[in-house]
């Protein structure tokens, strides 16, 4: 991390962060990545740190959508900070419900979305704003095992949500007929992305970091995480799955 972003982004708020993002796109053909008239949504900005690191990456328009206020106040200010407010954007919108006209964008990367809304809700909305062709891409978490203890799925499921496997995550996509270009397991960005609740958001978070006052809300969230995670022999369990998939 530059000075400048580790001032705007002192932390990752997505497994893989940035690095993850730019080699999901990567994975898009050469020609679409550098079209100024193309366009890509980002569902799942956070505060916006993935969503600036791809403008390097793609010549087109980004806009990246979040459902949460505070998140995407810190998102636009970053972009005013990067001055790239011409081509990149965060709006406040739910992933299961955009204003978005249909078939508008050529690319649509989900990041952590099914893990955080019911899957089939997500994929219907993104199919309707996807166009024809169009790609999209995904990274989230996921079972590693069919058969998962209560204590661990509590981590990560509600009683009305359920967490995919990779199998099941295959399923899905195949059966709204996309082709699946790749699916990786990428369940090592999890212990960076822990690790940081442990160390650098909980400093963060004691310091009241101007802009990210929901850090304490983070801490607190992911403290039985983590200790499910590291000490209760969740990492067997608890895996991180990307996609590339083609319409």
């Amino acid at each position: 991390m530059s000075e400048s972003s580790a001032q705007l982004f002192p932390v990752h708020l997505t497994p893989g962060g940035p690095k993850l993002s730019r080699a999901l796109v990567a994975q898009i053909p050469p020609e679409l990545r550098s079209d100024p008239d193309a366009e890509l949504l980002l569902m799942g900005c956070r505060l916006g740190e993935n969503l600036i690191a791809l403008a390097e990456h793609f010549a087109g328009r980004l806009i990246g959508i979040e459902e949460d206020a505070e998140s995407i106040f810190h998102a636009k200010m970053a972009i005013a900070e990067r001055g790239l407010q011409d081509r990149v954007s965060a709006q406040f919108m739910a992933p299961v419900q955009t204003n978005f006209r249909p078939l508008r964008f050529q690319v649509v990367l989900l990041e952590g979305m099914f893990s955080g809304y019911p899957p089939t809700r997500v994929l219907k909305e993104t199919l309707r704003v996807l166009g024809t062709p169009g790609w999209l891409l995904l990274s989230d978490s996921c079972w590693l095992e069919d058969d998962v203890p209560t204590y661990v799925s509590e981590v990560w499921e509600s009683p009305d949500h359920k967490i995919l496997t990779p199998q099941g995550l295959r399923a899905l996509l195949e059966e709204r007929g996309l082709e699946i270009i790749n699916l990786e397991n990428r369940s090592d960005v999890l212990e960076g992305f822990y690790r940081q609740f442990t160390g650098t958001v909980k400093g963060i978070a004691k310091s009241g970091f101007e802009g990210m006052k929901h850090m304490k809300g983070l801490v607190k969230h992911y403290k039985h995480e983590i200790d499910v995670y590291r000490k209760h022999g969740g990492k067997r369990y608890m895996g991180y799955m990307s996609a590339v998939t083609r319409r």
